[in-house]
Protein backbone atom coordinates (compact mmCIF):
# COMPACT_ATOMS: atom_id res chain seq x y z
CA UNK A 1 0.00 0.00 0.00
CA UNK A 2 1.34 3.41 -0.99
CA UNK A 3 0.35 6.24 1.33
CA UNK A 4 -0.12 9.83 0.27
CA UNK A 5 3.23 11.60 0.10
CA UNK A 6 2.17 15.02 -1.21
CA UNK A 7 4.44 14.55 -4.24
CA UNK A 8 3.61 15.95 -7.66
CA UNK A 9 3.46 13.15 -10.22
CA UNK A 10 3.59 15.29 -13.38
CA UNK A 11 1.19 12.95 -15.18
CA UNK A 12 -1.43 10.47 -14.01
CA UNK A 13 -3.25 7.84 -16.07
CA UNK A 14 -6.79 7.01 -14.97
CA UNK A 15 -8.62 3.84 -15.98
CA UNK A 16 -11.98 5.67 -16.18
CA UNK A 17 -12.02 9.48 -16.13
CA UNK A 18 -14.96 11.87 -16.48
CA UNK A 19 -13.66 14.80 -18.48
CA UNK A 20 -15.42 17.58 -20.34
CA UNK A 21 -18.83 15.93 -20.12
CA UNK A 22 -17.87 12.35 -21.04
CA UNK A 23 -15.96 9.27 -19.94
CA UNK A 24 -12.44 8.50 -21.18
CA UNK A 25 -10.70 5.15 -20.91
CA UNK A 26 -7.03 5.07 -19.85
CA UNK A 27 -6.79 8.85 -19.93
CA UNK A 28 -3.51 10.52 -19.05
CA UNK A 29 -3.66 13.89 -17.32
CA UNK A 30 -0.52 15.98 -17.75
CA UNK A 31 0.06 18.48 -14.93
CA UNK A 32 2.15 21.64 -15.11
CA UNK A 33 4.44 23.02 -12.41
CA UNK A 34 1.69 24.98 -10.64
CA UNK A 35 -0.77 22.09 -10.46
CA UNK A 36 -2.94 22.98 -13.46
CA UNK A 37 -4.11 20.50 -16.09
CA UNK A 38 -1.87 20.97 -19.12
CA UNK A 39 -3.35 18.22 -21.29
CA UNK A 40 -5.66 15.20 -21.22
CA UNK A 41 -4.86 12.44 -23.70
CA UNK A 42 -5.97 8.89 -24.42
CA UNK A 43 -2.73 8.07 -26.23
CA UNK A 44 -1.31 4.91 -24.55
CA UNK A 45 1.54 5.62 -22.15
CA UNK A 46 3.72 3.44 -19.99
CA UNK A 47 3.29 3.51 -16.23
CA UNK A 48 0.81 2.62 -13.53
CA UNK A 49 -2.88 3.13 -14.28
CA UNK A 50 -5.04 4.36 -11.41
CA UNK A 51 -7.97 1.93 -11.25
CA UNK A 52 -11.53 2.84 -10.37
CA UNK A 53 -13.91 5.65 -11.31
CA UNK A 54 -12.28 9.10 -11.36
CA UNK A 55 -13.98 12.49 -11.46
CA UNK A 56 -12.82 16.07 -11.05
CA UNK A 57 -13.05 17.18 -7.43
CA UNK A 58 -15.89 19.53 -6.51
CA UNK A 59 -15.80 22.86 -4.69
CA UNK A 60 -17.53 23.03 -1.32
CA UNK A 61 -18.98 26.53 -1.27
CA UNK A 62 -19.54 27.18 1.58
CA UNK A 63 -18.34 25.32 4.64
CA UNK A 64 -18.59 26.18 8.34
CA UNK A 65 -16.04 23.68 9.62
CA UNK A 66 -16.54 24.26 13.36
CA UNK A 67 -20.17 23.14 13.09
CA UNK A 68 -18.89 19.63 12.33
CA UNK A 69 -18.61 19.26 16.12
CA UNK A 70 -22.37 19.66 16.65
CA UNK A 71 -22.95 16.10 15.50
CA UNK A 72 -25.95 14.39 17.10
CA UNK A 73 -26.46 17.05 19.76
CA UNK A 74 -29.03 18.86 17.62
CA UNK A 75 -30.94 15.71 16.73
CA UNK A 76 -33.27 15.80 19.71
CA UNK A 77 -36.15 18.07 20.60
CA UNK A 78 -34.96 21.31 22.13
CA UNK A 79 -38.30 22.51 23.49
CA UNK A 80 -40.00 21.24 26.61
CA UNK A 81 -42.66 18.56 25.96
CA UNK A 82 -46.11 20.07 25.85
CA UNK A 83 -44.80 23.63 25.46
CA UNK A 84 -46.42 24.10 22.09
CA UNK A 85 -43.05 25.10 20.62
CA UNK A 86 -41.21 23.21 17.94
CA UNK A 87 -37.63 22.85 16.75
CA UNK A 88 -36.52 24.85 13.74
CA UNK A 89 -33.56 26.77 12.34
CA UNK A 90 -33.78 29.34 15.13
CA UNK A 91 -33.62 26.81 17.98
CA UNK A 92 -30.72 25.06 16.21
CA UNK A 93 -28.83 28.37 16.22
CA UNK A 94 -28.87 28.49 20.02
CA UNK A 95 -27.06 25.16 20.23
CA UNK A 96 -24.56 26.35 17.63
CA UNK A 97 -23.93 29.53 19.65
CA UNK A 98 -23.22 27.40 22.71
CA UNK A 99 -20.52 25.53 20.83
CA UNK A 100 -18.98 28.70 19.38
CA UNK A 101 -18.74 30.22 22.85
CA UNK A 102 -16.46 27.52 24.25
CA UNK A 103 -14.17 26.80 21.29
CA UNK A 104 -10.44 27.47 21.57
CA UNK A 105 -8.26 28.00 18.54
CA UNK A 106 -6.68 24.58 18.86
CA UNK A 107 -10.19 23.11 19.01
CA UNK A 108 -11.05 24.88 15.76
CA UNK A 109 -7.94 23.55 14.07
CA UNK A 110 -8.61 19.97 15.20
CA UNK A 111 -12.27 20.03 14.18
CA UNK A 112 -11.55 21.69 10.83
CA UNK A 113 -8.75 19.26 9.92
CA UNK A 114 -11.01 16.27 10.60
CA UNK A 115 -13.85 17.89 8.67
CA UNK A 116 -11.59 18.63 5.69
CA UNK A 117 -10.25 15.08 5.61
CA UNK A 118 -13.83 13.78 5.50
CA UNK A 119 -14.67 16.23 2.73
CA UNK A 120 -11.71 14.97 0.68
CA UNK A 121 -12.94 11.41 1.05
CA UNK A 122 -16.38 12.63 0.01
CA UNK A 123 -15.36 14.10 -3.33
CA UNK A 124 -14.50 17.71 -2.47
CA UNK A 125 -11.02 19.00 -3.28
CA UNK A 126 -11.57 22.66 -2.43
CA UNK A 127 -13.48 24.47 0.28
CA UNK A 128 -14.76 28.03 0.72
CA UNK A 129 -14.60 28.54 4.48
CA UNK A 130 -16.77 31.20 6.11
CA UNK A 131 -14.51 32.63 8.81
CA UNK A 132 -16.84 34.25 11.30
CA UNK A 133 -15.42 32.93 14.55
CA UNK A 134 -13.27 35.94 15.41
CA UNK A 135 -13.12 35.71 19.21
CA UNK A 136 -11.73 32.44 20.48
CA UNK A 137 -10.36 31.58 23.85
CA UNK A 138 -6.62 31.08 23.40
CA UNK A 139 -3.84 30.75 20.83
CA UNK A 140 -3.22 27.58 18.92
CA UNK A 141 -1.14 25.00 20.72
CA UNK A 142 -0.84 22.06 18.40
CA UNK A 143 -1.05 18.57 19.90
CA UNK A 144 1.12 17.33 17.04
CA UNK A 145 4.83 17.36 18.04
CA UNK A 146 5.85 17.53 14.37
CA UNK A 147 4.08 20.90 14.01
CA UNK A 148 6.15 23.60 15.77
CA UNK A 149 3.49 26.22 15.01
CA UNK A 150 4.07 29.93 15.07
CA UNK A 151 3.39 31.73 18.36
CA UNK A 152 2.80 35.00 16.48
CA UNK A 153 -0.25 33.59 14.71
CA UNK A 154 -3.05 34.09 17.19
CA UNK A 155 -6.10 34.42 14.96
CA UNK A 156 -8.76 31.94 13.88
CA UNK A 157 -7.60 32.20 10.26
CA UNK A 158 -4.35 30.51 11.28
CA UNK A 159 -6.28 27.56 12.71
CA UNK A 160 -8.25 27.14 9.49
CA UNK A 161 -5.18 27.59 7.28
CA UNK A 162 -3.21 25.00 9.24
CA UNK A 163 -6.11 22.58 9.14
CA UNK A 164 -6.43 22.95 5.37
CA UNK A 165 -2.71 22.50 4.84
CA UNK A 166 -2.62 19.46 7.09
CA UNK A 167 -5.54 17.87 5.25
CA UNK A 168 -4.28 19.00 1.84
CA UNK A 169 -7.55 20.52 0.66
CA UNK A 170 -7.70 23.70 -1.40
CA UNK A 171 -8.85 26.67 0.68
CA UNK A 172 -10.60 29.91 -0.19
CA UNK A 173 -10.75 31.81 3.08
CA UNK A 174 -13.79 34.06 3.45
CA UNK A 175 -13.50 36.48 6.38
CA UNK A 176 -17.10 37.11 7.29
CA UNK A 177 -18.68 40.36 8.41
CA UNK A 178 -21.28 39.96 11.17
CA UNK A 179 -22.59 42.93 13.15
CA UNK A 180 -26.26 42.65 14.16
CA UNK A 181 -28.75 40.17 15.58
CA UNK A 182 -31.41 41.04 13.00
CA UNK A 183 -32.64 43.65 10.56
CA UNK A 184 -32.73 47.20 11.86
CA UNK A 185 -29.35 46.96 13.60
CA UNK A 186 -30.61 44.85 16.49
CA UNK A 187 -27.90 44.50 19.16
CA UNK A 188 -26.15 41.12 18.97
CA UNK A 189 -26.99 38.53 21.59
CA UNK A 190 -24.29 37.18 23.88
CA UNK A 191 -24.13 34.02 21.75
CA UNK A 192 -23.33 36.06 18.66
CA UNK A 193 -20.45 38.03 20.15
CA UNK A 194 -17.72 35.63 18.91
CA UNK A 195 -18.76 36.59 15.35
CA UNK A 196 -18.97 40.38 15.64
CA UNK A 197 -16.59 42.85 13.97
CA UNK A 198 -16.98 46.55 13.26
CA UNK A 199 -16.52 47.65 9.67
CA UNK A 200 -13.19 49.27 10.55
CA UNK A 201 -11.99 46.11 12.28
CA UNK A 202 -13.10 44.01 9.34
CA UNK A 203 -11.22 46.10 6.78
CA UNK A 204 -8.14 46.05 8.98
CA UNK A 205 -8.51 42.27 9.22
CA UNK A 206 -8.69 42.16 5.43
CA UNK A 207 -5.44 44.06 5.03
CA UNK A 208 -3.74 41.69 7.48
CA UNK A 209 -5.08 38.63 5.69
CA UNK A 210 -3.79 40.01 2.38
CA UNK A 211 -0.37 40.29 3.99
CA UNK A 212 -0.53 36.73 5.33
CA UNK A 213 -1.94 35.13 2.19
CA UNK A 214 -0.58 36.90 -0.90
CA UNK A 215 -1.69 35.97 -4.39
CA UNK A 216 1.12 33.52 -5.02
CA UNK A 217 0.20 31.31 -2.06
CA UNK A 218 -2.00 28.20 -2.07
CA UNK A 219 -4.70 29.89 0.02
CA UNK A 220 -7.05 32.21 -1.85
CA UNK A 221 -9.13 34.99 -0.34
CA UNK A 222 -12.66 36.26 -0.74
CA UNK A 223 -15.14 38.05 1.49
CA UNK A 224 -18.45 36.99 3.00
CA UNK A 225 -21.27 38.99 4.51
CA UNK A 226 -23.00 36.61 6.86
CA UNK A 227 -26.52 37.68 5.90
CA UNK A 228 -28.77 40.70 5.49
CA UNK A 229 -29.88 40.01 9.05
CA UNK A 230 -26.34 40.42 10.32
CA UNK A 231 -25.10 43.26 8.10
CA UNK A 232 -27.18 46.17 6.83
CA UNK A 233 -27.32 46.81 3.11
CA UNK A 234 -25.47 50.14 3.26
CA UNK A 235 -22.51 48.52 5.00
CA UNK A 236 -22.51 45.68 2.47
CA UNK A 237 -22.43 48.24 -0.34
CA UNK A 238 -19.59 50.18 1.29
CA UNK A 239 -17.39 47.15 1.88
CA UNK A 240 -18.14 45.63 -1.53
CA UNK A 241 -17.16 48.92 -3.23
CA UNK A 242 -13.96 49.11 -1.18
CA UNK A 243 -12.92 45.64 -2.34
CA UNK A 244 -14.33 45.72 -5.88
CA UNK A 245 -10.97 46.31 -7.56
CA UNK A 246 -8.83 44.37 -5.08
CA UNK A 247 -7.20 41.52 -7.04
CA UNK A 248 -6.95 39.35 -3.91
CA UNK A 249 -10.72 39.39 -3.39
CA UNK A 250 -11.72 36.47 -5.61
CA UNK A 251 -15.39 36.31 -4.65
CA UNK A 252 -18.17 37.73 -2.47
CA UNK A 253 -20.57 35.44 -0.59
CA UNK A 254 -23.72 35.95 1.46
CA UNK A 255 -26.40 33.74 3.05
CA UNK A 256 -29.74 34.87 1.67
CA UNK A 257 -33.45 33.98 1.89
CA UNK A 258 -32.81 30.84 3.93
CA UNK A 259 -35.88 31.23 6.16
CA UNK A 260 -39.38 32.71 5.60
CA UNK A 261 -38.92 34.87 8.72
CA UNK A 262 -35.83 36.43 7.13
CA UNK A 263 -37.73 37.27 3.95
CA UNK A 264 -40.59 38.81 5.95
CA UNK A 265 -38.20 40.87 8.10
CA UNK A 266 -36.36 42.10 5.00
CA UNK A 267 -39.65 43.22 3.52
CA UNK A 268 -40.57 45.12 6.67
CA UNK A 269 -37.18 46.83 6.81
CA UNK A 270 -36.58 47.60 3.14
CA UNK A 271 -39.92 47.12 1.38
CA UNK A 272 -38.56 44.33 -0.79
CA UNK A 273 -37.16 40.79 -0.60
CA UNK A 274 -33.49 39.83 -0.06
CA UNK A 275 -32.27 38.97 -3.56
CA UNK A 276 -34.29 41.82 -5.06
CA UNK A 277 -32.67 44.18 -2.55
CA UNK A 278 -29.16 43.10 -3.57
CA UNK A 279 -30.10 43.49 -7.23
CA UNK A 280 -31.61 46.93 -6.67
CA UNK A 281 -28.37 48.09 -5.03
CA UNK A 282 -26.35 46.87 -8.01
CA UNK A 283 -24.52 44.30 -5.92
CA UNK A 284 -25.11 41.20 -8.03
CA UNK A 285 -22.36 40.26 -10.48
CA UNK A 286 -20.35 37.19 -11.53
CA UNK A 287 -18.19 37.74 -8.44
CA UNK A 288 -21.13 37.07 -6.10
CA UNK A 289 -22.28 33.73 -4.69
CA UNK A 290 -25.62 33.62 -2.87
CA UNK A 291 -25.95 30.76 -0.42
CA UNK A 292 -29.30 28.94 -0.01
CA UNK A 293 -31.83 31.21 -1.75
CA UNK A 294 -34.38 28.72 -0.42
CA UNK A 295 -37.24 31.20 -0.33
CA UNK A 296 -36.19 33.38 -3.24
CA UNK A 297 -38.91 33.80 -5.86
CA UNK A 298 -38.46 32.71 -9.45
CA UNK A 299 -38.28 36.39 -10.38
CA UNK A 300 -35.45 36.93 -7.90
CA UNK A 301 -33.61 33.86 -9.19
CA UNK A 302 -33.98 35.29 -12.68
CA UNK A 303 -32.26 38.45 -11.44
CA UNK A 304 -29.48 36.36 -9.98
CA UNK A 305 -29.11 34.45 -13.25
CA UNK A 306 -29.11 37.62 -15.34
CA UNK A 307 -26.25 38.97 -13.23
CA UNK A 308 -24.36 35.66 -13.69
CA UNK A 309 -24.09 35.27 -9.94
CA UNK A 310 -23.87 31.76 -8.51
CA UNK A 311 -26.58 30.12 -6.39
CA UNK A 312 -24.99 27.84 -3.78
CA UNK A 313 -27.31 25.09 -2.60
CA UNK A 314 -26.65 23.09 0.57
CA UNK A 315 -29.33 20.38 0.35
CA UNK A 316 -28.39 18.24 3.37
CA UNK A 317 -28.10 21.27 5.65
CA UNK A 318 -31.30 22.75 4.27
CA UNK A 319 -33.08 19.47 4.94
CA UNK A 320 -31.57 19.06 8.41
CA UNK A 321 -32.55 22.59 9.47
CA UNK A 322 -36.01 22.40 7.94
CA UNK A 323 -35.24 25.37 5.70
CA UNK A 324 -37.44 24.29 2.84
CA UNK A 325 -36.99 23.41 -0.81
CA UNK A 326 -35.92 26.00 -3.39
CA UNK A 327 -37.81 26.34 -6.67
CA UNK A 328 -34.80 26.04 -8.95
CA UNK A 329 -36.05 24.20 -12.03
CA UNK A 330 -36.56 27.34 -14.12
CA UNK A 331 -33.30 28.82 -12.84
CA UNK A 332 -31.27 25.82 -14.00
CA UNK A 333 -33.19 25.41 -17.25
CA UNK A 334 -32.38 29.02 -18.13
CA UNK A 335 -28.66 28.43 -17.57
CA UNK A 336 -28.25 29.68 -14.00
CA UNK A 337 -24.97 28.90 -12.26
CA UNK A 338 -25.30 26.44 -9.37
CA UNK A 339 -22.76 25.25 -6.79
CA UNK A 340 -23.12 23.02 -3.74
CA UNK A 341 -21.85 23.20 -0.17
CA UNK A 342 -21.76 21.17 3.01
CA UNK A 343 -22.53 24.32 5.07
CA UNK A 344 -23.20 22.98 8.61
CA UNK A 345 -21.43 19.70 7.76
CA UNK A 346 -24.24 17.43 8.90
CA UNK A 347 -23.04 15.51 5.83
CA UNK A 348 -19.60 15.69 4.26
CA UNK A 349 -20.11 14.03 0.88
CA UNK A 350 -20.41 15.95 -2.37
CA UNK A 351 -22.42 13.30 -4.20
CA UNK A 352 -24.85 13.08 -1.29
CA UNK A 353 -25.62 16.77 -1.81
CA UNK A 354 -26.51 16.09 -5.44
CA UNK A 355 -28.73 13.17 -4.44
CA UNK A 356 -30.51 15.18 -1.75
CA UNK A 357 -31.03 18.06 -4.16
CA UNK A 358 -32.85 15.90 -6.68
CA UNK A 359 -34.77 13.98 -4.00
CA UNK A 360 -35.96 17.20 -2.37
CA UNK A 361 -37.33 18.33 -5.73
CA UNK A 362 -39.08 14.99 -6.19
CA UNK A 363 -40.73 15.30 -2.80
CA UNK A 364 -41.82 18.86 -3.51
CA UNK A 365 -43.17 18.18 -7.00
CA UNK A 366 -44.40 14.60 -6.72
CA UNK A 367 -42.52 13.27 -9.73
CA UNK A 368 -39.16 11.74 -10.63
CA UNK A 369 -36.05 12.94 -12.46
CA UNK A 370 -37.18 16.51 -11.92
CA UNK A 371 -33.87 18.18 -12.73
CA UNK A 372 -33.32 16.30 -15.98
CA UNK A 373 -34.07 17.85 -19.38
CA UNK A 374 -34.56 16.52 -22.88
CA UNK A 375 -31.08 17.81 -23.70
CA UNK A 376 -29.53 16.40 -20.50
CA UNK A 377 -31.72 13.40 -19.57
CA UNK A 378 -29.43 11.90 -16.90
CA UNK A 379 -29.97 13.75 -13.61
CA UNK A 380 -26.65 12.85 -12.00
CA UNK A 381 -24.66 13.92 -15.04
CA UNK A 382 -26.47 17.24 -15.33
CA UNK A 383 -26.12 18.09 -11.64
CA UNK A 384 -22.47 17.05 -11.45
CA UNK A 385 -21.55 19.18 -14.44
CA UNK A 386 -23.48 22.14 -13.04
CA UNK A 387 -21.89 21.81 -9.58
CA UNK A 388 -18.41 21.44 -11.08
CA UNK A 389 -18.52 24.61 -13.16
CA UNK A 390 -20.64 26.55 -10.68
CA UNK A 391 -18.28 25.69 -7.82
CA UNK A 392 -15.33 27.07 -9.75
CA UNK A 393 -17.28 30.24 -10.49
CA UNK A 394 -18.28 30.58 -6.81
CA UNK A 395 -14.65 30.88 -5.72
CA UNK A 396 -13.35 32.65 -8.81
CA UNK A 397 -10.78 30.01 -9.74
CA UNK A 398 -11.64 29.38 -13.38
CA UNK A 399 -13.50 30.85 -16.30
CA UNK A 400 -16.73 29.16 -17.23
CA UNK A 401 -15.23 27.96 -20.52
CA UNK A 402 -13.22 25.40 -18.55
CA UNK A 403 -9.80 26.97 -19.09
CA UNK A 404 -7.19 27.03 -16.33
CA UNK A 405 -8.51 23.98 -14.50
CA UNK A 406 -6.63 22.79 -11.44
CA UNK A 407 -5.50 19.17 -11.37
CA UNK A 408 -8.00 18.08 -8.71
CA UNK A 409 -9.28 14.52 -9.11
CA UNK A 410 -11.05 12.00 -6.90
CA UNK A 411 -11.15 8.25 -7.50
CA UNK A 412 -13.68 5.78 -6.12
CA UNK A 413 -13.41 2.00 -6.26
CA UNK A 414 -15.15 0.34 -9.18
CA UNK A 415 -17.42 -1.59 -6.81
CA UNK A 416 -18.97 1.66 -5.53
CA UNK A 417 -22.46 1.59 -6.97
CA UNK A 418 -21.53 -1.64 -8.77
CA UNK A 419 -19.69 0.41 -11.36
CA UNK A 420 -17.46 -2.55 -12.18
CA UNK A 421 -20.22 -4.07 -14.31
CA UNK A 422 -22.05 -0.95 -15.48
CA UNK A 423 -21.66 0.97 -18.71
CA UNK A 424 -19.75 4.26 -18.38
CA UNK A 425 -22.86 6.32 -19.08
CA UNK A 426 -24.28 4.91 -15.82
CA UNK A 427 -21.24 5.63 -13.63
CA UNK A 428 -22.38 8.95 -12.19
CA UNK A 429 -25.93 7.71 -11.65
CA UNK A 430 -24.50 4.76 -9.74
CA UNK A 431 -22.22 6.91 -7.60
CA UNK A 432 -24.89 9.50 -6.81
CA UNK A 433 -28.00 7.35 -6.37
CA UNK A 434 -26.85 3.75 -5.85
CA UNK A 435 -23.96 4.13 -3.43
CA UNK A 436 -24.74 5.60 -0.03
CA UNK A 437 -21.39 7.27 0.68
CA UNK A 438 -18.46 5.97 -1.37
CA UNK A 439 -15.09 6.87 0.14
CA UNK A 440 -12.44 8.20 -2.21
CA UNK A 441 -9.40 5.95 -2.47
CA UNK A 442 -7.17 8.30 -4.47
CA UNK A 443 -7.28 12.10 -4.22
CA UNK A 444 -5.11 14.53 -6.17
CA UNK A 445 -5.27 18.21 -5.20
CA UNK A 446 -3.50 20.82 -7.28
CA UNK A 447 -1.46 18.07 -8.86
CA UNK A 448 -0.27 16.59 -5.55
CA UNK A 449 -1.30 13.29 -4.00
CA UNK A 450 -3.29 13.77 -0.82
CA UNK A 451 -4.85 10.32 -0.44
CA UNK A 452 -3.31 7.19 -1.96
CA UNK A 453 -4.85 3.71 -1.68
CA UNK A 454 -7.28 5.09 0.87
CA UNK A 455 -4.53 6.41 3.17
CA UNK A 456 -3.82 9.99 4.20
CA UNK A 457 -0.40 10.39 5.76
CA UNK A 458 -1.65 12.64 8.59
CA UNK A 459 -4.90 10.85 9.35
CA UNK A 460 -3.72 9.33 12.63
CA UNK A 461 -2.63 12.72 14.00
CA UNK A 462 -5.79 14.37 12.70
CA UNK A 463 -7.96 11.71 14.30
CA UNK A 464 -6.11 11.87 17.63
CA UNK A 465 -6.40 15.67 17.84
CA UNK A 466 -10.09 15.54 16.92
CA UNK A 467 -10.90 12.89 19.53
CA UNK A 468 -9.03 14.80 22.19
CA UNK A 469 -10.91 17.97 21.33
CA UNK A 470 -14.30 16.29 21.29
CA UNK A 471 -13.60 14.67 24.66
CA UNK A 472 -12.72 18.08 26.11
CA UNK A 473 -15.84 19.64 24.67
CA UNK A 474 -18.03 16.81 25.93
CA UNK A 475 -16.69 17.28 29.44
CA UNK A 476 -16.98 21.06 29.22
CA UNK A 477 -20.30 21.50 27.45
CA UNK A 478 -23.38 20.12 29.13
CA UNK A 479 -26.37 19.28 26.96
CA UNK A 480 -29.52 19.80 29.00
CA UNK A 481 -32.52 17.46 28.71
CA UNK A 482 -34.09 19.80 26.16
CA UNK A 483 -31.08 19.49 23.84
CA UNK A 484 -29.46 22.90 24.34
CA UNK A 485 -25.79 23.42 25.12
CA UNK A 486 -24.99 25.20 28.39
Amino acid sequence: MQEADHTTPGAVTYAHLWWDGGWLRDATVSIDAVGVVADVSTTPRAGTVVPGISIPGLVNAPCHAFQRALGPQTQRIASAPGSGQHDDFWSWRETMYGLAGVLRRDDLQAIAARCYLELLRGGYTSVAEFLYLHRLRQPIKSADPSDPGDPTELDADAAIARAARRAGIGLTLLPTLYQHADFGGLVPSSGQLPFVRTTAQFLEDWRELCRRYPADQSIALGVAFHSLRAVDIDTISTVARALRDDPLCRCLHIHVAEQPAEVAACWRQYGTTPVALLAARGLLSPQWALVHGTHATEAELAQLRAAQSTLVLCPTTEADLGDGCPAITAFLDAGGHMAIGSDSNIARHALAELRQLEWSQRLAQGRRNVLATAHEPVVADRLFKAALHGGRAAIGTARMDGATVRADFVTFNENAGDCDWRAPEEFLSALVFDSAAPSAQQVLVRGRWVIRDGVHRHEQQIEAAYRSTMQRLRDLVVVNPNGNMQ
